[in-house]
């Protein structure tokens, strides 16, 4: 702890980091449930064709997307909390989630 914290900012700098880790861990459970969902679709749906593989490979596709985005993204926010200097990320979480979104549009388009 620095000369200069106090314990109260001490534990808000503790708060914030765990805030942090939880967003990640929300980015990725999110992430590996897409890219499960996609695995499922290719292994249990192989009747359906092409459509089905290319529709479980762009599930997989979308969730490495926010798997790779949460975990550029909590480092990004880790730096800038050891910094003092938080920017809150309004375009590429937005851009990330409208890209998985589509993809996951696409996939259930074609798999009908």
């Amino acid at each position: 702890m620095d000369g200069d914290e106090t314990e109260a900012q001490a534990g808000d700098r503790a708060t914030d980091h765990l805030a942090n880790e939880r967003t990640y861990l929300a980015w990725l459970r999110t992430g590996l449930s897409m890219a499960a969902l996609g695995v499922a679709v290719i292994k249990f749906a192989p009747g359906r064709g092409m459509h089905a593989a290319f529709s479980g490979l762009v599930l997989l596709g979308a969730g490495l997307t926010l798997i790779v985005y949460g975990t550029l993204r909590y480092n990004t926010v880790r730096r800038q909390l050891l910094r003092d200097s938080f920017a809150p990320a309004r375009f590429g979480a937005v851009v990330t989630v409208a890209v998985a979104t589509l993809l996951v549009l696409i996939s259930v388009l074609l798999f009908l």
